[in-house]
């Protein structure tokens, strides 16, 4: 009587481990479609001044469908890898980084950057030029 009773213990003890470990795979796998899907952008500085109009992008933005920045579409590998570079204007710039994603939700980022460059042209401290 004994044994029946542990070996049907242990058929509930494996049948709910199952079924426990197949609902942490259903939820692992919806995750992005119930928090939306992450975007990671690796840029410089939210709000920084930049010496330089070229600033390279990159990221991560995993199960996307399309990756906007600043309405331009960017190519993104099987792994959700971007990489993409802007020229921003002397001055003031606001950069958008969009995502739409296969559930057709949307996560937009907004970044803003001041760049001060040098003058190119020459100056002379001494003479004056009209």
């Amino acid at each position: 009587m004994k044994i029946i009773s542990r070996t049907i213990c242990i058929k509930k003890l494996v049948i709910g481990t199952l079924i426990l470990g197949v609902c942490a795979l259903v939820v692992y796998n919806i995750r992005d479609l119930v928090f939306g899907t992450p975007l990671q952008v690796v840029a410089a500085k939210d709000g920084s001044t930049l010496n330089d109009t070229f600033l390279p992008l990159s990221g991560v933005a995993r199960h996307a469908r399309e990756l906007l920045i600043n309405g331009r579409t960017v190519a993104i590998d099987r792994a959700g890898k971007f990489t993409d570079a802007i020229i921003l204007s002397p001055g003031y710039n606001i950069v958008e980084v969009a995502l739409l994603d296969r559930f057709g939700n949307t996560e937009t980022r907004t970044y803003h950057w001041v760049v001060e460059t040098t003058p190119l042209v020459a100056q002379s401290a001494g003479t004056n030029y009209q």
